[in-house]
């Protein structure tokens, strides 16, 4: 419940950092320049990220998130920090290959905070002997991103499928 709480703080403080009480005023173009920057950056990122699923590269996946990150996949408990992300997913591509599409759709910058809003594909295509069958799966996501170092990281990684349960594993 926390973590739903601390969502809503964030989207509140990024649309507090987007909207402006005065009309067009010249602080609304260096946040949209912000944002269309970021939104840049973090769509690169996602290319990457693609890769190192395909590549089964997780030290350079988790890389791209922040020490303290936390991924909430589908149907599980929250993973917390780098090692419980790299855990969960070198069990599942021990067993058979993923295939990953990110979209980046949105991006809305303030600071050194963002919020990405985007859709993804992903598909698990399991080794001969994977006790893991085959998961075709799509949906939308939110991802919480901070400038650390002047790097974009990954703090929160939210995907919410819109496939069914009993249709998402064939």
């Amino acid at each position: 419940m926390k973590l739903i709480y601390g969502y809503a703080v964030l989207v509140l403080t990024i649309i507090s950092c987007n909207n402006s009480t005065s009309p067009a005023s010249n602080t609304e173009e260096p946040i949209n320049t912000k944002s269309e920057q970021a939104k840049e950056a973090i769509s690169q990122i996602n290319k990457q990220v693609e890769g190192f699923y395909k590549r089964k590269q997780l030290d350079s996946l988790v890389a791209e998130m922040a020490d303290s990150v936390i991924q909430l996949p589908p149907n599980g408990e929250p993973l917390r920090g780098k090692a419980s992300v790299k855990n969960y997913w070198n069990q599942l591509l021990q067993s058979g290959t993923v295939d990953f599409s990110l979209q980046t759709q949105e991006v809305k910058a303030c600071g050194r905070l963002a919020i990405e809003r985007g859709s993804y594909q992903f598909k698990f295509s399991p080794d001969k002997d994977s006790p893991i069958p085959v998961i075709n799966d799509l949906g939308n996501y939110l991802v919480y991103w901070e400038n650390i170092n002047g790097q974009w990281k990954v703090v929160w990684d939210a995907p919410v499928s819109s496939v069914t349960l009993n249709k998402n594993m064939k």
